[in-house]
């Protein structure tokens, strides 16, 4: 750094002695003189750099001011990042607790619904009751005394495993209802038998009377064991959601009616497709069915999908003729329906059944709403 030219005036400027000055400069005042510019240079130098360094002072005062105003805001700001991150960490950690103890409270919850709904294993019954479960109970309470004192129930395990009041008798009056209602609770001076099959429950049986009943505990045994046995050959050939015939109850069926008569009969076979759950439809079918039928051919149902009827020629021509109104009552849209018929040549027939299965795969290999028959 260049102090002088820097903070003085160039030595140029100066205005120089000259000798037309009135006082001469001997040896003395020049050596005085020298000494005093001297002085005078180092006084400015001195000067000069106390304010240098001052300055400098001040510019690394204000850098490093500035450098720690920096570093406090930056300091500061990832301090307030560091709290906002730490806040927003414990807001999710909190909204991740409040999930994983929904999701805790969601799974007992269904746990417990599930838990709940889960039901134990019993032989069901499907209602109204009819068939051989109706004759089953009928035959029972008919060999119950006629006390006028005595009311008994029978209650059967429904589709969903609750115990529903079936039948009732009172005296001599026997008592179907079309709708079941479930068992209310036991009141005082109620007998109660407990209806089982290995283990299994089936139902109960109540009598409600000021009395115990004229009957002996063999002989009470001796009868509700014959319910128990006809109930559970009852239930093995109807099926627990639509009422229809069971698959064994079909075989059976088929197997009577092959060697039975001389005039042609028919076995339909009925395979429903859905994208929902048929069980609706089905029962919706059963009823058009019956009505249309009147009882002459019963139902089985021998698949999930899947029914089966045995029809007379001028039954069978019914049906065909109703074809086009069950489809419009079923739903085209909703429901897809195959026909395969079969009819027995002679009495006897084994190849009956082949031929109206044979005629069911045809039917679903021209497509949807199709009726075969051989």
């Amino acid at each position: 750094m260049q102090f002088f030219t820097a903070f003085f005036p160039s030595i140029g400027d100066f205005p120089l002695a000259s000798a037309s000055f009135s006082v001469w400069m001997d040896g003395e005042v020049l050596a005085l003189g020298g000494i005093s510019f001297t002085l005078l240079s180092l006084f400015g130098y001195v000067v000069h750099s106390q304010i240098d360094k001052k300055e400098e002072n001040v510019s690394e005062e204000e850098g490093t001011s500035s450098f720690v105003g920096e570093q406090e805001v930056a300091t500061g700001s990832d301090l307030a990042e560091q709290n906002q991150f730490q806040n927003k960490e414990e807001f999710v950690g909190l909204e991740s607790s409040s999930f994983h103890l929904t999701r805790a409270n969601e799974e007992k919850k269904i746990y417990i619904e599930e838990a709940e709904s889960q039901e134990f294993l019993c032989h069901r019954f499907y209602f109204p009751i009819g068939g051989k479960t109706y004759e089953a109970i009928k035959t029972f309470l008919d060999s119950l005394p006629s006390s006028s004192g005595e009311n008994w129930e029978v209650l059967l395990y429904n589709t969903k495993s609750r115990l529903e009041i079936v039948a009732s008798k009172t005296g001599t009056i026997l008592v179907f209802p079309s709708e079941t209602r479930e068992g209310s609770e036991i009141v005082p001076g109620t007998v109660l038998w407990k209806l089982e099959w290995e283990s299994s429950p089936l139902g109960e049986v109540r009598m409600i009377s000021p009395s115990s009943t004229s009957l002996g505990d063999a002989e009470m045994g001796l009868r509700l064991d014959k319910l128990v046995e006809q109930l559970i050959l009852a239930g093995e050939s109807q099926d627990e959601e639509t009422g229809w015939g069971t698959y064994s109850f079909f075989s059976q069926n088929l197997e009577e009616e092959k060697s039975e008569g001389e005039d042609p009969k028919i076995l339909v076979l009925l395979e429903f497709e859905a994208e929902v759950n048929l069980l609706s439809d089905l029962k919706s079918f059963g009823r058009w069915w019956n009505s249309r039928m009147e009882g002459r051919s019963p139902l089985s149902r021998i698949r999930k999908n899947r029914a089966a009827g045995i029809l007379s020629p001028g039954d069978w021509m019914r049906f065909q003729e109703s074809l086009s109104g069950l489809m419009e009552f079923l739903g085209p849209d909703r429901v897809r329906l195959n026909v395969g018929a079969g009819v027995r040549i002679r009495k006897g027939d084994s190849e009956w059944e082949s031929r109206a299965k044979k005629a069911l795969h045809s039917s679903k290999e021209e497509g949807p709403n199709r009726l075969v028959c051989l």
